[in-house]
């Protein structure tokens, strides 16, 4: 081990944290070879067994901020569960509520209930592997070896929204899927369509005998029924049906959408819409409704994206371990792997209406 290795930042400091703050700062000067002696220290501390490691702690950082600033499609209609293991759960209905009794002097308290419906939710493993040519790092291009986290942690992201995407549309047959809304309308999207599904909601009795709750729904469009939905949600004033006994009028009313549908532009439902992209449209409760629609089960202790470098360098003949930066033993890659862990399952449905358009 060299003197100047050893005064390296990632070998003084006196926490893990601190020392992968120096393993990183250490790639981030060394990498582009603008500083030809960073670079030089790079290459040998990669030639040792803890800055590899320090690094890679390192590049999970990264790649979590960059989970967290990736576009988060689906967020609003998401509620999260965190489970202990890999089996699937009943649902336990934890937002109902039970309504208090009275008691009378003296009296016991009634016990409530967490009742247990017939909705299962689980997570599954989620990731990709990436490998840095031995070649690529001997021409000493670190360049795509720093573009991983940010991959990683996009791909994360990317995934969660495809699943959700899957639960929503049916792509083989270019609708919304029935198995999540039911009975798909044909309903055009206008301000008057709009409010006659969120009446048709608000008759509905959920599972709990209470009225469906219509104060807070995302609708879910692609971008090609965009500036219809901006039209409606943004205007002051709309033209809309009104009826009076048996009579039927147009009038222009303030806008009753305001602080009650919140518009959800997708392009993973457009996508998926493909032909009914430019005209469906779907409303789903928001995640903090009492009738969640989509429930996001989560990994207790493994929230975000995980990242790990592949140690598969072999010894050599003569004795002693490879180094990180020879390679794997089998195609001298330089892997790393991301993984995150999360499911995507069918909630309570009661709440959720969706329209082709036509």
């Amino acid at each position: 081990m060299t003197h100047e290795i050893a005064q390296e930042g990632f070998r003084r400091a006196s926490s893990h944290e601190e020392r992968v703050h120096e393993a990183a700062k250490l790639f981030g000067v060394g990498r582009t070879g603008a500083d030809p002696f960073a670079q030089a220290r790079l290459l040998e501390a990669f030639t040792t067994s803890d800055f590899p490691v320090l690094l890679s702690d390192a590049f999970t950082k990264k790649a979590v901020a960059a989970q967290k600033a990736a576009v988060k499609e689906f967020e609003p209609i998401l509620t999260s569960v965190t489970v202990d293991d890999f089996n699937r759960h009943k649902l336990i209905d934890l937002w109902g509520g039970d309504e208090f009794e009275t008691v009378k002097e003296l009296e016991e308290y009634k016990a409530g209930s967490l009742n247990e419906t017939e909705l299962t939710h689980g997570n599954q493993k989620h990731g990709k592997a990436y490998g840095l040519s031995w070649e690529l790092y001997r021409s000493r291009n670190f360049t795509a070896l720093a573009n991983f986290p940010a991959k990683l942690g996009d791909g994360s992201v990317k995934g969660q929204n495809s699943r959700v995407a899957d639960l929503l549309v049916d792509a083989t047959a270019g609708n919304w899927n029935a198995a999540f809304f039911g009975t798909v309308d044909t309903a055009a999207f206008s301000a008057d369509a709009l409010d006659a599904a969120i009446k048709t909601l608000a008759q509905k009795e959920d599972h709990r005998g209470d009225l469906v709750d219509v104060s807070n729904l995302v609708l879910i469009h692609s971008s090609g029924l965009r500036s219809e939905v901006l039209r409606v949600l943004n205007a002051y004033e709309l033209e809309m049906q009104v009826t009076d006994g048996s009579k039927t009028s147009k009038t222009r009313v303030q806008n009753p959408f305001k602080g009650v549908v919140t518009p959800l532009e997708s392009r993973a439902v457009g996508k998926r819409l493909g032909a009914a992209q430019s005209t469906g449209w779907a409303l789903v409760p928001a995640g903090s409704s009492d009738l969640p629609a989509i429930i996001r089960t989560l990994l207790s202790g493994e929230e975000a994206v995980d990242i790990r470098v592949k140690n598969d360098q072999g010894n050599r003949v003569g004795g002693g371990a490879v180094p990180f930066d020879a390679g794997s033993f089998p195609d001298d890659g330089i892997w790393f792997r991301g993984r995150d862990v999360y499911g995507i399952d069918k909630g309570f449905t009661t709440g959720v209406y969706a329209s082709k358009g036509a």
